[in-house]
């Protein structure tokens, strides 16, 4: 009898004991939790250079679970797992949560187009910049006041529904007129301006990020008709929706 036979496993399904016996007798180590902990926390400190050396340590260092006796599946389940913890951990560094579900939901439909380990491995590391780097555009973004911070809180929190002035006012805790006055102060711009702008910048990273039509993006983020995105978006870019999402790719 395996000395590991011992422990009590009596809580764990058939499966999962097999799988556990085995990783412990072949003496193969599992990859660490706390490099992964550090990696995350890289990532959500907006710092790429630390990040890659974690992902670095990763690779090095014990090996990762056997999901798949098929070696270009088991690379997009890991990478899929990878996905899912820098999202979170994006999100926890300031990102915006549509943002990084966007971001999420593209490379993961990408993975599953992938036909070889390398284009995962390749896809793991533009991933990475691409996160680490969302969280370092949200930290360098200028400071604001506590009442404006509640109010650009709601916008993105509310960014697919219709939001009005007086909404953003309950939100801020101020009266319609002094929330008026101290955001242009602040941010340079009217309250609304704003949530249109940031309307804007949702549909840049649906364009970018997902395969959805402008017709869905448009209905999505609450612009009056498709025609009206179209003007807007070509107002604020230079370029159509579907000209700056060719361009783009």
């Amino acid at each position: 009898m395996s000395i590991f036979e011992k422990d009590n496993f009596d809580f764990l399904d058939k499966k999962t004991r097999q799988i556990l016996l085995a990783s412990r007798e072949s003496f193969v180590p599992h990859t660490p939790y706390r490099y992964e902990k550090d990696m995350l926390e890289a990532v959500r400190m907006g710092n790429l250079v630390l990040a890659r050396k974690c992902v670095e340590n990763l690779d090095k260092t014990g090996q990762a679970g056997k999901l798949s006796t098929n070696p270009l599946r088991q690379e997009q389940i890991i990478f899929i797992s990878f996905i899912t913890q820098i999202t979170r951990a994006a999100m926890d560094g300031g990102v915006p949560e549509d943002l990084a579900y966007a971001m999420s939901d593209s490379y993961i439909q990408t993975s599953e187009e992938c036909t070889s380990v390398s284009q995962i491995e390749g896809l793991r590391n533009r991933a990475l910049k691409d996160f680490v780097s969302a969280v370092k555009h949200k930290q360098e973004s200028p400071p604001y006041s506590k009442a404006i911070r509640s109010a650009i809180h709601y916008i993105h929190s509310h960014i697919q529904e219709k939001i009005s002035l007086e909404q953003l006012a309950d939100a801020s805790g101020l009266s319609s007129g002094r929330l008026s006055h101290l955001f242009k102060e602040e941010t340079g711009m009217s309250p609304l301006s704003y949530v249109q702008k940031e309307r804007l910048e949702t549909a840049k990273s649906m364009l970018l990020y997902t395969d959805y039509p402008l017709s869905e993006i448009s209905a999505a983020l609450c612009f009056s008709s498709e025609s009206h995105f179209i003007k807007v978006f070509r107002e604020y870019t230079g370029k159509t929706p579907g000209r700056y999402r060719k361009s783009q790719s």
